[in-house]
């Protein structure tokens, strides 16, 4: 977390929705913010599939928002350029992340964030767009959908104590995105990449140890989950069973 240093730009408000932690019945999955998150969209605010997921969002209609499709990631060779501008995400004076934007050709991305519950107001969530890259080539509305998870008394109360100047610290890091972005692309063609260097090597006479050498067995498994009403296996004992598998 680190403070927004944005001195001198407009911060614009954006649409806060509150989803029930048991979300109305609704099962989780999709597009649904699970308990403890909280989730920024932003979407090309031409897209039919933008505005329905908004409308839904905002609607309150959580079955709809859980169901619809997550955006098809681009063909091989779509162009990996931004199509709007790049904008920090804040959270009470603070920003939470920063240069994210719109992919070309995808109607919406999002992103997601754990939320321990805390106290947080509608208004301490603000977007800062950075027009230093030109003309965008769609214009982006945005979208926060926040819910808590369900929480005792007594975590409620020591959520309250936290210092209110300090109350971003109830989001953490992000997490992986759930719809598609450039980052995700170029990350899976250097992971693929490296996988396939790492099995060239190995089939020109590296060495490489079969799945089999890795498989817990189920004695293994056992010591690590523990029997009914047992503890279960140390963190000395995961460490044990760890060099066990992969010394060489």
């Amino acid at each position: 977390m680190m403070l927004a240093s944005t001195a001198g730009a407009a911060v614009k408000s954006v649409d806060v929705v509150t989803v029930p932690p048991d979300a109305a019945g609704v099962a989780d999955g999709g597009l649904l913010p699970p308990a403890g998150s909280v989730v920024i969209y932003v979407g090309d605010a031409s897209a039919p599939a933008w505005q329905r997921l908004r409308a839904a969002a905002l609607g309150g209609e959580w079955q709809t928002v859980r169901d619809t499709p997550v955006p098809e990631r681009p063909t091989p060779g779509a162009r990996l350029v931004a199509a709007s501008l790049s904008f920090d995400l804040l959270c009470a004076g603070h920003a939470l992340v920063r240069d994210l934007a719109l992919p070309h050709g995808i109607p919406f991305r999002t992103l997601t964030f754990p939320y321990t519950g805390g106290p947080l107001q509608d208004t301490d969530f603000g977007i800062v767009e950075h027009a230093d890259g030109g003309i965008p080539a769609v214009r982006t509305t945005y979208l926060v959908m926040r819910r808590a998870p369900e929480l005792t008394r007594l975590e409620r109360q020591l959520l309250e104590s936290v210092n209110p100047d300090e109350r971003h610290v109830h989001m953490g890091r992000p997490e992986p995105c759930q719809a598609i972005t450039t980052m995700d692309m170029l990350t899976d063609r250097i992971g693929h990449a490296a996988h396939e260097a790492v099995r060239e090597k190995h089939a020109r006479g590296g060495y490489a140890r079969g799945e089999s050498a890795t498989a817990l067995s189920e004695a293994e498994i056992q010591e690590i989950t523990g029997e009914p009403g047992e503890a279960a296996a140390t963190v000395a004992g995961l460490l044990a069973m760890r060099r066990r598998h992969f010394s060489l």
